[in-house]
C-alpha cells in the first residue's frame, strides 16, 4: 500500500493556503515554522508533486495543489462530520451544524424555528449561510454545508443531491401600503419604477428579471442588486421600491399589513423551493433532525399558496 498523507499535514497544507504564508500559519497553529516547513515537504514527498510556489504574495498553489485542496477540503470535512456524528450519537444535544438558506426562508421562519431549536438543544452550534444555491453550490458539494433551503436553479444538477422536499411557490410583485403604483395592473405601468433584486448570477432571479424587463430596462428604471433582506425591507418601505418575492411573504406576521401586491395581469413565473442534501455526505443526527423541522415548517409556510 502506498503511503498515505497524514491528517496533520493536510491540515497544514490547508492552513498555509488560508493564511497566505508557511510563518503566518504556522503561528495560527502554534507550531515552529521549521515543523511546518517540514510538514509540507513530507507531504510533497508522499505525493510526488509540487503543492505550492513561493510568489511576491505569498504562497500559491501549482497546478498540482489546485487539483488537491479541492480533495483535501472534502476528506478533512469529512473526517469532522464522523467525529461529531459518534458524539451527536452519543449525546443528540450536542454537535454542530451548518446550512446554507436563501433570502425568504431566513426572513420569514428561520428566526423563530431556529431559535426554539436552541432552546432544545442549547449545546449545539448552528451556522447559517444566507445565499442563493449558485453561491453555495460549492460548500454544498465540499461539505461545508450539511444541507440547503432555497430556490432551485436549473442550471445546476441535482444528481449528487437528495431532495427532502419541494414544492412551487407562486410569485408576485410586491410594493409598500400607499406606493404610487400600488394600483398598476401591467408591467407596462411599472416602466421607471424603482426595484430591488437579490443578487443571483443565474437561477430563478435571472428570469424574472427577463420576465420584467423583455427588452432591457427602459430610461428611468432603477435596479439595485443585493443579497441583504434588512436594506431591502428599507428600500421597500421607505424608499418606494419594488421587490419581486413569493406570495407567502405577504403573510410574515411583523411585515403583512404594511406591504401588498401589485395587481398586475401578467403571471410571474413560480418558483421551486427545495431542501436538499449531498447524498454521498449524508446528515448527522441533529443535523437530521433540524431539517425535518425546516421541512415540516415551510410545508405550513407556503400551503396556502400552493
Amino acid at each position: 500500500m502506498k503511503e498515505l498523507p497524514k491528517i496533520n499535514q493536510l491540515r497544514n497544507f490547508q492552513a498555509i493556503i488560508r493564511y497566505g504564508s508557511i510563518r503566518t500559519a504556522s503561528q495560527a497553529l502554534f507550531q515552529t515554522q521549521p515543523a511546518m516547513t517540514k510538514s509540507l515537504q513530507e507531504l510533497e514527498r508522499i505525493l510526488g508533486v509540487s503543492l505550492l510556489a513561493r510568489g511576491p504574495q505569498g504562497m500559491t498553489l501549482t497546478k498540482m495543489g489546485r487539483i488537491f485542496e479541492p480533495r483535501v477540503n472534502m476528506i478533512l470535512n469529512d473526517l469532522e462530520r464522523a467525529i461529531d456524528e459518534l458524539h451527536q450519537s452519543n449525546e443528540l444535544s450536542q454537535g454542530t451544524i451548518s446550512f446554507g438558506c436563501s433570502h425568504l426562508p431566513a426572513f420569514s421562519i428561520m428566526p423563530s424555528l431556529i431559535n426554539k431549536f436552541q432552546e432544545q438543544h442549547p449545546a449545539s452550534s448552528i451556522t447559517i449561510v444566507e445565499g442563493q444555491l449558485s453561491e453555495l453550490m460549492t460548500s454544498l458539494r465540499l461539505g461545508r454545508l450539511d444541507f440547503f433551503i432555497g430556490i432551485a436553479s436549473p442550471e445546476i444538477s441535482m444528481s449528487e443531491f437528495s431532495v427532502e422536499y419541494s414544492i412551487n411557490a407562486e410569485f408576485c410583485i410586491i410594493a409598500r401600503n400607499g406606493h404610487p403604483l400600488i394600483k398598476s395592473t401591467s408591467l407596462d405601468q411599472l416602466k421607471g419604477a424603482k426595484w430591488y433584486f437579490p443578487n443571483a448570477r443565474t437561477g430563478h432571479y435571472k428570469t424574472l428579471e427577463k420576465f420584467i424587463f423583455p427588452q432591457g430596462r427602459a430610461n428611468g428604471d432603477t435596479l439595485i442588486y443585493g443579497d441583504s433582506m434588512s436594506i431591502g425591507e428599507q428600500l421597500v418601505l421607505n424608499k418606494d421600491y419594488l421587490f419581486v418575492g413569493p406570495k407567502a411573504i405577504l403573510k410574515v406576521p411583523y411585515i403583512k399589513d404594511l406591504i401588498s401586491m401589485v395587481p398586475i395581469k401578467e403571471e410571474l413565473p413560480d418558483a421551486l423551493y427545495i431542501l436538499i442534501y449531498k447524498q454521498q455526505q449524508g446528515l448527522t443526527p441533529l443535523a437530521k433532525r433540524l431539517m425535518d423541522e425546516i421541512s415540516t415548517t415551510c410545508s405550513d409556510f407556503f400551503s396556502d399558496n400552493t
